[in-house]
């Protein structure tokens, strides 16, 4: 297991793995994020090159790391190794040039697959299960520093208290920007498209609500990876057919604003279970980057922010009752939801964008390493500490 009290004396430079021009939705945009600013502090070189040896072994070797990964990674370092940080968990054959090559220092671990399939009701085949469940300890136990989204969320998933980093979550404010208010009210979503996220419980939800406020309509911006997700949005937009009001599409990172302006308020249903009470999903940034008021359910990290902000309401529940009680508190006053709004956008801005997410999880991992350095040129000067988030 890494040592998160000590390094090797001979690690000297950094190398960050991180996602490249592949940025469709939050999670690729976090995976490029999460460690940039690290990058910019340390002069560091980044891989952006695939998730493959490859790339990693020709940043450390040069023209050697050409060579047949087996070669590669036997010979012998020719001077100090770079410590090395990594956006995302590893696979087996990258995660084992990591280890013969460089000074593994910080992994970004930002999901759990045992907790998050029992949280959407997704049946993973048992043997796929064990082996991320193997992949995830291996990078626990190979990298010294463990950067998560929350202090919960690490404590569910069983990693070292001593070893963690809590990093939080954030969003891209020069990609994701408000729009015009709407004219008609309407409640929106951004979410992948998968059982275990609320959606029914949302649409449920939205037909009570219309008891009230008659025109209100509710449109879903929802992303599918593919197999048993794309199956399941089938079913889901069949159940809402014949309801002309609920609208079913998808958008672009970059679209979002402009997709989202049309909802008076965005709302967040994660139903009751142990790990949407620690997650903190990228959707909850990126709805506060749309400058949109929120509606969250009950869960234990995203009423903390919803409440901490100012920045929503916090349904008094998890039944469709209570959440359409939460929604028409700001459909019947909008200058509470424009104000919220506002707030939402402003904490957007000065908390959760992604340079000033990742400048904080650069200063707290290089002070684990014990060199925290100067800004770079040009680089913000803000505070040491995390986020509570």
């Amino acid at each position: 297991m890494a040592d998160g009290g000590s390094r090797p004396d001979r690690a000297s430079g950094w190398i960050v793995l991180r996602e490249g021009e592949q940025r469709r939705w939050g999670g690729d945009v976090r995976r490029h994020h999460v460690f940039t600013r690290l990058a910019e502090r340390t002069g560091a070189r980044v891989v952006e090159g695939g998730w493959r040896p490859g790339p990693l072994r020709r940043a450390v070797l040069g023209p050697l790391g050409a060579l047949p990964g087996v070669l590669a990674n036997r010979l012998p370092a020719r001077g100090p190794r770079p410590r090395f940080a990594s956006s995302e968990k590893l696979r087996d054959a990258l995660l084992d040039a990591a280890i013969a090559l460089t000074d593994p220092a910080a992994v970004a671990i930002y999901d759990d697959p045992a907790a998050q399939s029992r949280a959407l009701g997704v049946a993973l085949e048992p043997g796929w299960l064990d082996e991320l469940r193997r992949r995830q300890r291996r990078n626990a136990e190979a990298f010294r520093w463990l950067v998560v989204p929350s202090r919960s969320f690490a404590d569910l998933a069983g990693l070292d208290p001593e070893r963690v980093v809590v990093g939080g979550n954030g969003t891209d404010t020069s990609r994701v920007r408000p729009g015009p208010w709407p004219d008609v009210p309407c409640v929106g979503i951004l979410s992948a498209a998968a059982p275990g996220r609320g959606l029914e419980l949302l649409v449920n939800a939205a037909r009570i609500a219309r008891e009230r406020v008659h025109d209100l309509r509710l449109r879903m911006w929802l992303v599918s990876t593919g197999g048993a997700t794309d199956r399941y949005l089938a079913e889901f937009r069949g159940s809402v057919a014949g309801e002309p009001w609920v609208e079913i599409g998808g958008a672009a990172y970059d679209d979002l604003g402009r997709a989202a302006a049309s909802a008076t308020l965005l709302c967040i249903p994660h139903p009751p279970n142990e790990y949407m009470d620690v997650a903190l999903p990228v959707k909850l940034f990126d709805s506060l980057a749309v400058g949109r008021p929120l509606v969250v359910t009950p869960r234990t990290e995203t009423a903390a922010i919803v409440d901490r902000h100012g920045v929503g309401v916090v349904a008094g529940g998890d039944t469709p009752e209570a959440l359409a009680a939460a929604m028409v508190t700001l459909l019947d006053d909008p200058p509470l939801a424009r104000r919220l709004g506002a707030a939402a956008r402003e904490v957007a801005e000065r908390e959760f964008d992604w340079r000033i997410v990742g400048d904080r999880i650069a200063r707290a991992v290089l002070a684990r390493e014990g060199e925290p350095p100067p800004d770079p040129v040009g680089g913000p000067n803000r505070e040491d500490r995390l986020s509570s988030a």
